[in-house]
């Protein structure tokens, strides 16, 4: 029976990106449906569900995208709602692309250092990525700090991530200034930009005047870089005795985690994938 996946796009527009990624995982057959609300998941789901036997339900899958990262939970939830007994199918949330570049971007600075005990700061790190990059590292036994403009919503999203992941060494910074992202990078092991295109947090300077810093990783492959100095493609090389990840660097890895996540939707129908258990799929790589 042929793998179908049923794509679920917040957008109004289906993303090509993850039809071609999920054609090359070895899905025959996409429906895609664009501009989903929580409303209309119901009707969607039960065509998935009451149209093959339950012992074959694991050939039917669902992928959830669009560049809203909330709507796309709140379609998480509402999917979940809909099975019931042993009707379920497989689901898996990337919206835009937050949980899978998380998971390889903590991926890539564990193969360069071991994360137990160490001092993370992620800057912008109250965004979809940081979020889920900030759970990730405090998993490993990491104290995080993520940064934010403003302290209300620094100690909200740290909040969150302790209610949620269940993991508790998080806390909330306010950093706008030059010497607040000084003040946020003294003393730590290892930094992760994690904010949106085309925003510098640390210039060369400051970075190379703080000690102690190990590792340095930055999404952003638009330049200006989220952290000065470091190129889109750098995978592990060093950069003042620090070695850093680029963008293109932990893209690689993000590809092999999507795919693979892809793949493995169709074992069974009872996966729910979000970031940890992305995260998890690197030791099947």
């Amino acid at each position: 029976m042929k793998k179908l996946l049923i794509q679920l796009d917040t957008d109004k527009r289906v993303s090509t990106f993850d039809q071609v990624v999920a054609y090359d995982a070895g899905v025959d057959n996409i429906i895609a449906h664009s501009g989903i609300t929580k409303e209309e998941v119901e009707d969607i789901i039960y065509g998935a569900i009451f149209t093959r036997s339950a012992k074959k339900l694991k050939n039917t899958a669902v992928f959830i995208g669009g560049s809203d990262v909330e709507a796309g939970e709140e379609i998480m939830k509402a999917v979940k709602d809909v099975f019931f007994a042993n009707y379920s199918i497989s689901t898996m949330l990337d919206s835009n692309g937050s949980n899978t570049t998380a998971a390889a971007a903590v991926l890539k600075i564990r193969e360069a250092i071991d994360l137990v005990n160490k001092k993370v700061v992620i800057l912008a790190g109250t965004g979809p990525v940081g979020v889920r990059a900030a759970a990730l590292f405090a998993k490993e036994g990491a104290s995080v700090t993520i940064t934010s403009r403003k302290q209300a919503k620094a100690d909200r999203k740290a909040a969150n991530i302790k209610e949620v992941y269940g993991f508790e060494d998080v806390r909330g910074l306010e950093a706008n200034t030059d010497q607040e992202f000084r003040n946020a990078i003294k003393d730590k092991d290892i930094i992760l930009s994690a904010g949106p295109p085309k925003i510098n947090f640390l210039k060369e300077d400051m970075w190379k005047n703080t000690e102690g810093i190990k590792v340095m990783a930055d999404i952003n492959a638009v330049s200006p870089a989220g952290i000065e100095g470091i190129k889109p493609q750098d995978d592990g090389e060093k950069l003042a005795d620090i070695t850093v990840f680029g963008a293109l660097g932990i893209g690689g890895l993000k590809m092999k985690l999507h795919k693979k996540a892809v793949a493995s939707l169709f074992k069974d129908n009872d996966k729910f994938l979000n970031a940890l258990e992305i995260y998890k799929l690197y030791e099947k790589i």
